[in-house]
């Protein structure tokens, strides 16, 4: 994976393939919502429309993404949590910015003026709610700080609050105007925590900004059951007070959001050898090069390859030393790792390198997983 390091954090963000947006929807989510797409000020845009409005939009902020990367939209409307607001009538629009790399101040700007955009073509929403993750949360904190804002609130994923943009620090000034939701991993709590505890004196109690944890390492690695719950969550504050938050524990500066993933029978096949089965390839992240596969721990665990442990990876005939790890770090740069993520599945990449565009991987195609420990 490419994994550029923000002054503070790894600003890796949401970054899922656009394909996607209009050419693996499938009938279900067809009869839900229609995706338009399109460009705003060199800008791209896309957005998913519901079969039957209720007037309130989600609004996406996406992370980083390295300058040379290609400049999409970091949508995907069949995730749970996209889905599940789409058949509630929730209108879904994200946009690519105007270039890529680090960038906040025009990244606003390019929020806004979809938001215009939204205005002019679907009418004015009663609501509209701002998602952004990593470096977007920094982005969607700023819009929060503004007194002017046409956002309701924001809900802040794994936020990098701290951007080196072209040599100048970005930074909040923690006095948000409308409720902001922190939902973050254990391993980044740190830096939301601060933003919270800065606003005791001076936030009112009402606007004060509030902490969801995750109980589990990593950026961003949230599942969609947590996302939709933080979703709703800043809904409810917004429609009926700060109140209607879970209350954290005794003491504590945060509520636990954790959410085991569901489950789900194995999806894999069996290639008919021990220690081997045929997984797909179910989603690929173009502006990184990394693929979620269809294999659950379960299915390692029955092939007899382990945790911290070499195994080869075959695709479109070619073999790849692969390592089970717990991140990206696990391996050094360019090595193949796997990793179980917050949904249970697993994310397949290369560190600082394209797995995708290396294999020529693509949604649905198959991989074999082979416990045998290749030469190095």
């Amino acid at each position: 994976m490419l994994r550029p390091v923000t002054l503070v954090c790894l600003a890796i963000g949401l970054m899922m393939d656009v394909r996607q947006a209009q050419t693996a929807v499938t009938p279900e989510a067809r009869e839900t919502a229609r995706v338009e797409s399109g460009e705003i000020a060199g800008a791209k845009f896309t957005v998913a429309v519901p079969a039957n409005w209720n007037r309130r939009v989600l609004l996406i902020a996406h992370g980083y993404v390295p300058a040379e990367r290609p400049l999409l939209t970091s949508f995907y409307p069949e995730q749970l949590a996209y889905r599940t607001l789409l058949k509630e009538g929730w209108l879904i629009a994200a946009t690519s910015y105007r270039r890529n790399g680090m960038i906040v101040t025009d990244a606003m700007a390019d929020l806004e003026a979809l938001r215009v955009h939204l205005v002019a073509q679907f009418g004015e929403p009663d609501r509209v709610i701002l998602l952004g993750e990593s470096m977007g949360g920094l982005i969607v904190t700023l819009l929060c700080e503004q007194s002017s804002s046409s956002y309701a609130g924001a809900l802040a994923i794994g936020a990098a609050l701290a951007i080196d943009e072209g040599g100048a620090l970005i930074t909040p000034r923690r006095e948000p105007q409308r409720p902001l939701l922190f939902l973050s991993n254990q391993s980044e709590v740190d830096g939301p925590a601060a933003y919270v505890d800065a606003t005791a004196d001076h936030v009112s109690a009402e606007l004060r900004p509030a902490l969801f944890r995750v109980s589990r390492d990593g950026h961003v690695n949230v599942n969609q059951l947590e996302r939709l719950n933080a979703i709703r969550a800043l809904d409810r504050w917004i429609d009926a007070g700060r109140s209607t938050l879970p209350t954290p524990p005794a003491k504590a500066a945060f509520f636990d959001a954790t959410v085991g993933s569901l489950p789900v029978a194995s999806l894999v096949t069996l290639n008919g050898q021990t220690g081997s089965f045929v997984a797909r390839i179910t989603d690929v992240s173009a502006a990184y090069g990394n693929v979620t596969l269809s294999a659950q721990p379960e299915d390692f665990r029955k092939a007899g390859i382990a945790p911290n442990t070499w195994f080869t990876l075959t695709a479109h005939g070619h073999d790849y030393r692969t390592f089970y790890g717990s991140d990206f770090s696990s391996v050094k740069k360019g090595e193949w790792v796997v990793f179980p993520n917050a949904d249970g599945f697993f994310t397949l990449s290369r560190n600082y390198a394209d797995a995708a565009g290396t294999a020529r991987l693509a949604v649905s195609d198959e991989i074999t997983i082979n416990s045998l420990r290749p030469n190095r």
